[in-house]
């Protein structure tokens, strides 16, 4: 039995959205800063959940690890660490439990395993989108101490919407395998066939009409004389 397209698309685009997840986190790119008073004219900042770089583009000069402690104890970056953190391991055990539900290498994939990782990633994609649009909303407002008159949006939080997208989409496409699952369940696809009536073994050939004329018949211990005996 050939594996399910469903199960294929899910298995294909959950890790594929895991790895952007995983550098949506990691990347100090949430949100870019420029129009820095006091910095040159092409300085922008990277910030990001973790660290924060300075990145000045005529000398192709870019600093991590600057300070930023208004920043970063902002109650939106320390639940947005906490919900991308769970999302990660969620949607790792919702991989994992996909993996053992399709079962490539067997004719039969279990439906139902495959189904429940499919509700487990709908679940750890959703923990992506939480944090990148809460952070997106509240872009203008989380403490902007280098003053910079511009703000916008990084790549990292791109990635996370993107990322957390393929996992919901590939959790999605994984519970349809609850419906195979109903329908290979179902009494409608069954089919019964009527039990045969039970009759006696017969003694003659079914080939036969009359067994008692053919069989029973008594054999003559002298066999019927030819035309031809008559001449000897």
């Amino acid at each position: 039995m050939r594996t399910p397209a469903v199960m294929i698309l899910g298995l294909v685009l959950s890790p594929a959205g895991y790895v952007l997840v995983i550098t949506c986190l990691a990347a100090p790119a949430w949100r870019d800063v420029s129009g820095i008073p006091n910095g040159a004219l092409d300085e922008v900042h990277h910030q990001g959940l973790w660290e924060i770089c300075r990145d000045e583009q005529s000398v192709r000069e870019l600093t991590c690890g600057l300070a930023d402690d208004a920043y970063f104890n902002d109650p939106v970056l320390a639940i947005a660490r906490g919900l991308m953190i769970a999302s990660l391991v969620v949607s790792a055990a919702g991989i994992l439990v996909t993996t053992f539900g399709v079962r490539c290498w067997t004719d039969i994939p279990h439906y139902k395993g495959a189904g429940v990782g499919g509700v487990i990633l709908v679940l750890g994609g959703i923990l992506t989108l939480i944090p990148v649009s809460w952070y997106t909303h509240l872009l203008r407002q989380i403490p902007n101490t280098v003053g910079g008159t511009d703000l916008n949006v990084g790549y990292a939080v791109v990635l996370g919407f993107v990322g957390g997208s393929l996992i919901t989409i590939a959790g999605i496409h994984l519970m349809f395998s609850f419906g195979k699952l109903l329908e290979r369940h179902s009494p409608v696809n069954k089919t019964y066939y009527p039990k045969a009536p039970a009759y006696p073994a017969s003694r003659y050939p079914t080939g036969i009409t009359n067994p008692v004329t053919v069989i029973d018949l008594p054999v003559s211990s002298r066999s019927t004389p030819t035309p031809w005996d008559a001449d000897l």
